[in-house]
């Protein structure tokens, strides 16, 4: 090894460097020393370039994965506010619903109670819509608008029920005042005999008031009630014979007079058209007929024009 030479031509001529010289032997390390360093920074350098790129890629993956998870959990939240709506939406129209259903059974009583044309007046019948071709306004519906307008038809509801509700109360207080007012021809089956006013007295042949009408009928015609009330007098009256007195509220009075028996009792209720007594000739009478009186605040009034109603 010590005998190595190494022969270099150049143009001055043959150059020898042997390794037995010391100077040689120094360049020589020198040299591959730093080719060494060298390999060896190339390789640090290229190490640590791929370390950093696998690096900023795992970071690059995380944020990703991230960004999915947070994508996901936002879908998951939106999905359950869009079915918390929904469920919101359907309770709002269940109770809808059921204000429409109460709507309908009270719009039909009042219809009823009113005595109005069910076929004018049809509440189960899908009201007519239309018009000319729109202009869309291109607004879009959202969650918002349609809870404004379910609620909106809600308060809608609720005002019509409330009208609905006073007038069924005023509708059933004229229905009330309506059957305590006589209205009844008191004679289930006859006819007017004597009108109320100024006549020929039967007994004297003089001219006389005459404070109520006179019906007459078949034998054994049923005297009925000609309003709802309650019995104040049944029994025998003077010239009236058997007679029952029915106080029916609101100042009116009325008489059933001349009868042959009365089947009511002192303090009873009657309701309007229900038998009270049989028709006779007791008292001041030709012959078998009932006198009918009606009084307003304790004064005889003509009674055609309520029979007559």
């Amino acid at each position: 090894m010590n005998n190595f030479t190494i022969i270099k031509h150049k143009k001055t001529g043959i150059v020898q460097y042997s390794l037995n010289d010391r100077a040689v032997k120094v360049k020589l390390f020198t040299l591959v020393g730093i080719g060494a360093l060298v390999i060896l920074a190339t390789g640090m350098f290229i190490g640590s370039f791929f370390i950093g790129s696998s690096n900023e890629s795992q970071i690059k993956i995380k944020e990703l994965q991230a960004l999915v998870d947070s994508s996901q959990q936002e879908l998951v939240e939106h999905k359950e506010s869009v079915q918390n709506d929904i469920d919101s939406m359907t309770l709002q129209i269940g109770k809808l619903m059921a204000h429409s259903t109460r709507l309908n059974a009270l719009g039909s009583r009042l219809t009823e109670a009113a005595d109005i044309n069910r076929d004018e007046f049809n509440l189960d019948a899908e009201p007519g819509i239309g018009g000319a071709t729109p202009e869309l306004t291109g607004d879009i519906n959202t969650p918002q608008s349609l809870y404004e307008n379910l609620f909106n038809l809600e308060d809608s509801f609720s005002k019509q029920q409330e009208n609905f509700t006073i007038l069924a109360k005023l509708l059933n207080e004229q229905d009330i005042q309506h059957n305590s007012t006589p209205h009844i021809m008191p004679l289930d089956q006859g006819w007017i005999s004597s009108y109320y006013g100024k006549r020929i007295d039967p007994f004297t042949g003089q001219q006389a008031n005459h404070p109520g009408m006179d019906y007459s009928g078949a034998y054994r015609s049923k005297i009925v009630a000609a309003a709802d009330g309650i019995v104040v007098w049944a029994g025998k009256r003077s010239s009236y014979g058997n007679m029952v007195e029915i106080d029916h509220g609101n100042g009116f009075m009325t008489r059933y007079a001349h009868a042959e028996t009365i089947h009511v009792e002192l303090g009873q209720k009657v309701s309007a058209g229900e038998q009270i007594a049989i028709m006779g000739k007791t008292g001041r009478a030709t012959s078998e007929h009932l006198h009918f009186e009606i009084l307003k605040n304790g004064h005889k009034v003509n009674p055609l024009p309520f029979v007559n109603s």
